[in-house]
């Protein structure tokens, strides 16, 4: 395979998004776009793309604004700016990939964690022939409160901000369900390694600014809402997959509840839950199981 890095720019007019494409040497079956989560970026995808790849995608993915080397610097970590500008940044990316590589070829999305909430506001039949919802929450009542709260904080301090109770009031919770493991982000994998890596990684331990949170309160709500289940297409084939014990996914509740939801309003969808696992389903004993139901998705 062909691994490049580019530059491309983001629809903030801005900055310059951190991309990397990864072309398998062969006939190229179909276009692969990743979408990463909060608090993380693209590096940590680099073995899935490369298994891709080898399957005979042409695969990308971008560090996401307020994120990794997408920033100018690193004072812009956990500032999104806009999530209007992420989710045509996901749209963007994808049909540039398509006039360069994949004219007439199927193209497929997948977003893990915040990233799903991008990628379910951005899936558009148009661009993507199925999308994959990984690591994704389900509706949370307590949103609309939030975003206002927050609206309030920006007032009185900046979106630039910093706010310790605003984290605690989003993740706080996540460590309850681990009573038994000491590890703060015990949520994220079962795998100390993996927690390891990310805790020793800068791209990773960064603080969300109150700007970053609300826009990520923004896209999980949007992408909850009932205009967005009315309106996803019907006939774009949807994966939702999850571990049952993500806390963003409500332990597995959330994730069906958005399966059960879409199944009401007639949508094409199916849904696995990867038993005993959690947050990151890549980053974890399942990951072979995870990318054969992928594989066996969009084949």
């Amino acid at each position: 395979m062909t691994i490049t890095e580019r530059r491309i720019p983001s629809a903030d007019g801005v900055h310059q998004l951190f991309c990397r494409v990864y072309q398998p040497d062969g006939e190229i079956k179909g276009l692969f776009h990743v979408v990463h989560g909060m608090n993380e970026h693209i590096d940590r995808y680099d073995t899935f793309l490369r298994e891709m790849t080898e399957h005979g995608y042409l695969c990308y993915a971008f560090d996401n604004l307020g994120h990794g080397r997408t920033v100018n610097d690193d004072s812009e970590l956990g500032f999104l700016v806009d999530w209007r500008f992420m989710v045509d940044d996901v749209q963007n990316v994808s049909k540039q990939m398509k006039r360069e590589y994949g004219a007439g070829l199927p193209c497929f999305l997948l977003g893990h964690s915040m990233g799903s909430f991008i990628a379910r506001c951005a899936s558009d039949p148009q661009i993507w022939d199925k999308v994959i919802y990984m690591g994704t929450g389900g509706p949370n009542p307590a949103s609309k409160a939030g975003l206002a709260l927050i609206r309030l904080r920006i007032r009185q301090e900046g979106q630039h901000a910093l706010s310790p109770e605003i984290e605690r009031m989003a993740f706080g919770s996540y460590r309850k369900h681990f009573q038994d493991d000491p590890d703060p982000i015990a949520w994220l994998s079962t795998q100390t390694e993996v927690r390891d890596a990310y805790r020793n990684d800068k791209y990773c331990t960064f603080s969300f600014t109150l700007n970053g949170y609300y826009n990520l309160i923004k896209l999980q709500s949007l992408s909850n809402s009932k205009t967005w289940f009315k309106h996803i297409s019907d006939e774009l084939p949807i994966f939702l997959v999850s571990g049952t014990d993500d806390p963003v996914g409500n332990y597995g509740k959330g994730v069906t509840a958005v399966y059960k939801q879409l199944n009401r309003c007639g949508k094409n969808v199916k849904m696995k839950l990867y038993e005993g696992y959690r947050h990151e389903i890549l980053n974890d004993v399942c990951h072979d199981e995870v990318v054969q139901d992928i594989l066996d998705f969009i084949q």
